[in-house]
């Protein structure tokens, strides 16, 4: 409701990459005074800067799923596998898929945005990376998508 204070704790201030904290605060400001911004809130010629590695879900319940709406072109290239229209269950690395429901189920448990910094194997190699999950809801309520970036460590300089 409008004038309501803000329900999400601010975690700009545990954001590394510039990009991800400028997605962060582009979030902040398409939700308002609402809990959380729409899907049609969101524009992604807004956040050009990034759009390469951002995933987006779709929330599906009933059995609680997840299903990639769109997976950047970065990403992609990174993976080597593109989960564009398919399900959170086709990620092909289990250990990864498990991680990744992780995170999704707890953003549509609680519904705070989240900084996370994990690794993950890619091309062989273990790599760092910086991810910003938020969530977004089509009735202001219950989140309905999720909204994540990633920034890999050979992206950016403050991971080793």
């Amino acid at each position: 409701m409008a004038g309501e204070p803000d329900k999400h704790p601010n975690i700009a201030q545990g954001i590394r990459d510039s990009r991800l904290c400028r997605l962060y605060y582009y979030w902040r400001a398409r939700k308002g005074d609402r809990r959380f911004p729409t899907r049609s809130d969101i524009d992604p010629l807004d956040f050009g800067y990034v759009l390469g590695n951002v995933i987006l879900f779709d929330v599906v319940r009933d059995p609680l799923r997840f299903r990639v709406r769109v997976h950047g072109t970065e990403m992609v290239r990174r993976a080597g596998y593109d989960l564009t229209g398919k399900y959170l269950d086709d990620l092909p690395i289990t250990d990864y898929r498990r991680y990744v429901r992780e995170r999704c189920e707890g953003l549509v448990r609680d519904g705070d945005p989240l900084v996370v910094h994990h690794s993950r194997t890619l091309d062989g190699r273990t790599r760092q990376y910086e991810a910003l999950w938020l969530p977004l809801s089509d009735d202001g309520q219950s989140v309905t998508m999720l909204l994540a970036a990633l920034i890999y460590d050979w992206e950016q300089g403050w991971l080793s």
